[in-house]
């Protein structure tokens, strides 16, 4: 079976805080690749796009908080690209038809799909587009923490820094010096801690499965599955 390989990256959006403001759009974007320091600094979602699909290569890019983040991804795709949802109906006999997503390999190009919960859970977003999977995460449910507490916590060797939020900006706005840095080292934060994470084998989409998975190799696979079956399996006998 051919397996995909992928691209890691942390990404972060600084979108526009001013008074009067009628609409928030992203004047801003960083993305660095996992085990590098290259941090790429973008004036919008859209340079931010076009920069993953230069890469032409599958894409897995972590969004410090994606039910924030993901708002502007989703707006973007279908608002200024026309990207469709990747569905399809699986029974359309009832006043409300069933869909569901298509797996990856039979999504179109220029399509996306996206995981959020009936409780308002952002989980990712995949895009295929060129041939090539981007597929959005959200590092806060691998990271349940700030920036500026992931940076304690771990250790790391960047820091959370301050900036001043407010004041008139938009997407293509000259990016100060200043706030390159700012930008910058949250990224680089995120992915300090995430390069940690990987290393140890945590790379599941949330905390909780990288805790469970760390329980059953830890209490071994034998122990496991007599204290936990799994009760699907389970033969029940008829009275």
């Amino acid at each position: 079976m051919k397996v995909k390989k992928f691209r890691y990256f942390a990404s972060d959006f600084e979108t526009t805080v001013y008074k009067g403001q009628v609409h928030t759009e992203v004047w801003a974007s960083a993305s660095v690749e996992l085990f590098t320091e290259d941090v790429k600094i973008f004036h919008s979602i859209q340079e931010q796009l076009q920069y993953f699909i230069s890469l032409d290569s599958n894409i897995v890019a972590y969004f410090h908080n994606l039910k924030f983040d993901g708002a502007f991804w989703l707006s973007h795709l279908m608002l200024d690209l026309g990207f469709t949802q990747a569905f399809m109906v699986t029974d359309a006999t009832t006043e409300h038809p069933k869909v569901k997503w298509l797996p990856e390999k039979n999504m179109p190009n220029n399509s996306f799909k996206y995981s959020v919960s009936d409780r308002g859970q952002w989980y990712t977003i995949v895009i295929k587009t060129g041939g090539h999977i981007i597929e959005i995460r959200d590092s806060l449910k691998l990271l349940p923490f700030s920036v500026k507490r992931i940076g304690e916590s771990f250790g790391t060797k960047h820091k959370k820094l301050e900036m001043e939020y407010k004041g008139f900006r938009y997407a293509g706005c000259e990016i100060t010096e200043e706030e390159k840095k700012y930008i910058a080292n949250d990224v680089l934060v995120i992915k300090e801690a995430l390069e940690i994470m990987f290393n140890e084998g945590h790379s599941d989409l949330t905390i909780g499965s990288c805790c469970l998975k760390e329980f059953k190799r830890t209490m071994g696979k034998e122990d496991y599955e007599m204290f936990f079956p799994n009760i699907y399996e389970l033969e029940i006998e008829k009275q």
